[in-house]
This record gives C-alpha cells, structure tokens and sequence, in this order.
C-alpha cells in the first residue's frame, strides 16, 4: 500500500494519516493545542563538559532554535510565564507544556530534577 492509496483506512488515532503525531495525539486527548513551552534549566551535558566530549554535538546550537523568554539566568516560573504570555493571543483556548529544552535536561542530580520539575508542575 503506498502514500495515495491509504486514504480510506482509519486508524485507531482517528485519522487517515500513516502516523500519529504528537500535536494531534495532544489535541485529540487534551481536546485543545498543547504548546511547548521551551524552558533553560541551565543544565550541561557529558559531551559538553567533559565526561564523554567536549563542544557539544554538531547539531547542538541551543541558540538557533531557543525563542527569546528561554534563559538559564531566569527562573523556571519566569520562563513559563514569558512562553504563556508570547503564545496567549494566537490560540484563545491554548494549554502548555513544559518542555525542558537546552542541553541534556536530565543530567542533574535528583535533587535539582525533582526541584526543578515540580516547580514547573506548580
């Protein structure tokens, strides 16, 4: 079966697509968008600091892809609030996701994880 011939078949996810993507799985669950929000916890990782490599990976450019709100330097609270308040008037009805974004975002101990994500839970 190829791209043009699949139109009539109905997967479990409710829809003709080949796949389920996560917007729509969010939406479908959720019942409305689901944005990330993007979130700077300042954390490294082993192929930044030393442990496996140095520099980071090839593709591993945070700045290209952080938007403006996203700072280590910033709280977690903060930058939660800044992402909500870029993203409010595009999508009345629109719910968030923390999404932890630079570097390795569980290289800490567990300490600092659970600190950090039960504040961006609050």
């Amino acid at each position: 079966m190829n791209a043009e011939t699949h139109g009539n078949i109905n997967f479990p996810w409710g829809h003709t697509r080949r796949f389920n993507d996560l917007p729509g799985y969010l939406k479908a669950t959720f019942g409305s968008r689901i944005q990330k929000l993007s979130i700077d916890a300042g954390f490294t990782c082993p192929n930044r600091d030393g442990k496996v490599g140095f520099g980071g990976c090839s593709f591993c450019n945070n700045k290209t892809f952080n938007p403006f709100y996203c700072s280590s330097e910033s709280s977690v609270t903060h930058q939660i609030n800044e992402g909500k308040a870029f993203f409010e008037g595009k999508y009345p009805k629109m719910r968030y996701l923390a999404y932890f974004q630079a570097f390795t975002n569980a290289y800490a101990s567990l300490d600092q994880l659970c600190r950090i994500y039960e504040e961006a839970l609050a």
